[in-house]
């Protein structure tokens, strides 16, 4: 996931979390094969207890809380060392996790972040076939949705090395349904719908932007061009996956181009957003300062009633769709991809213990109490989101437009944040200094060429 991403986490929501966590039973996918073998045995055949020291980066530790306590309370045994290493900034974890596996800090589970994370570090990770057949058993992988086990598969070489809580995708747009209505226009489903939000809010002389973006941070414009770019062509995986997919080639040239249209439209206006980061940006639409926000699936906890009013949040309903195509030719989609791994650390000396915890928190109670909070769209096969949270015709026709954008991308993602903030400042400029799109691609294609970002 990118950097500075910010989840609404209010006492409510995590009131419902530990709700949810009190209300389920003891673990249910226990298989018989590994009952009783998960805690170290004395030689007076006393269970020992066994701490697992866990780094990761996401969610916050105030968020795993209640999940840990609930999974130690059902396994007395295992205990888990749980370290928030730079928190929702992943920047400094991309530093520090790998450091500590090449310096031998004693871990026996580690976030993965995926895109470059997991080639540089696959070579301290367990592979997890074996260990998983004898932890969820023989048909492990049918347990996962199949785009999520294709996706893992493309992260390491010699099989699946960490398994993943669920997908996120960007970006996509949140609407202020309360200023929709006022406005008299309709939900942003065409490009024409977002022109005339702008249209409406410059006829009544508003002082709210059309929409929000917080294009002061260089990786949230490579994100919006690249969504563009997925909705017209797949020119991102032919670029990510090295098949000849060039950026000084017409497709991404036509998505820079595309972008420099919402502000020629006034959809966007260069003296507004160029000067918000990411926290501003959100607040100007939290605070019914502007009509629509763009950014991540990540901030689709928005949707929730009970969050919004827990964080103060005084808009009546929060809806979701995708950033409409801009050109005739595309198709309102995303990006999206598997992120916040789980891998277990090859030296640990308790794998079997880690196997169960990873279980718990990509097909078990965990999994479910995170999917609520919505950090993610998870990948279990049949999971469900708490009905009750959806409380509005917005909020639930909005939950299932995330599913199916999250389930169903044009494009993948990749975490490639040295790049994609290099990439950015380039669209910056293109933007700003009215450079022309094809010169602009030719330098983000040369820059890449250079041979110092992963891809």
């Amino acid at each position: 996931m990118r950097k500075n991403k910010k989840w609404l986490i209010g006492t409510s929501a995590l009131l419902l979390l530990s709700s949810v966590l009190s209300a389920c039973g003891s673990e249910s996918e226990k298989p018989a094969a590994t009952q009783g073998t998960v805690a170290a045995t004395s030689d007076s055949g006393k269970q020992e207890t066994v701490t697992l020291k866990f780094w990761t980066w996401s969610p916050s530790a105030e968020v795993y809380k209640p999940i840990i306590e609930k999974f130690q309370a059902a396994n007395p045994n295992i205990k888990i060392d749980l370290s928030i290493v730079g928190g929702n900034n992943s920047s400094p974890y991309q530093t520090k996790m790998p450091l500590a596996l090449t310096t031998g800090e004693d871990l026996d589970i580690v976030g993965i972040q995926t895109g470059g994370m997991p080639k540089q570090i696959e070579d301290y990770l367990l592979p997890l076939d074996d260990i998983m057949k004898q932890t969820i058993g023989a048909d492990w992988l049918s347990k996962f949705s199949p785009i999520s086990i294709k996706q893992l598969s493309s992260q390491t070489s010699g099989g699946i090395k960490f398994l993943s809580m669920g997908s996120v995708g960007s970006m996509v747009m949140y609407y202020n349904k309360d200023i929709l209505d006022q406005l008299g226009v309709s939900v942003p489903k065409t490009y024409d719908d977002l022109k005339n939000i702008s249209k409406a809010i410059k006829d009544k002389n508003l002082d709210i932007l059309p929409v929000a973006l917080n294009a002061k941070d260089a990786w949230t414009d490579d994100e919006v061009v690249l969504t563009i770019a997925g909705q017209q062509s797949d020119i991102y995986n032919k670029f990510h996956y090295n098949q000849g997919g060039k950026l000084n080639g017409p497709e991404y040239t036509q998505a820079l181009s595309s972008f420099k249209k919402m502000f020629d439209d006034g959809v966007l206006s260069k003296k507004d957003v160029f000067d918000l980061d990411y926290d501003r940006s959100k607040t100007l639409f939290t605070t019914g300062k502007a009509a629509t926000f763009i950014q991540g699936t990540w901030e689709a906890n928005m949707i929730a009633e009970k969050v919004r009013k827990d964080n103060k949040i005084n808009i009546k309903d929060v809806g979701l769709v995708a950033i409409p195509a801009i050109e005739s030719n595309g198709k309102a989609s995303i990006r999206s991809f598997v992120d916040m791994g789980l891998g277990i650390v090859k030296s640990s000396k308790h794998p079997k213990e880690a196997a169960k915890f990873i279980q718990y928190l990509t097909l078990g109670e965990g999994n479910d109490a995170l999917n609520n909070q919505f950090l993610f769209t998870s990948n279990k096969v049949g999971s469900k989101i708490d009905e009750t949270l959806l409380t509005s015709p917005t909020a639930k026709e909005s939950y299932q437009t995330l599913v199916n954008l999250v389930s169903q991308p044009t494009a993948d993602r990749n975490n490639n944040s040295k790049f994609s903030d290099v990439a950015g400042a380039e669209i910056q400029k293109f933007i700003l200094n009215g450079l022309d799109a094809k010169a602009a691609a030719q330098n983000i294609q040369k820059e890449f060429d250079t041979g110092k970002y992963p891809n």
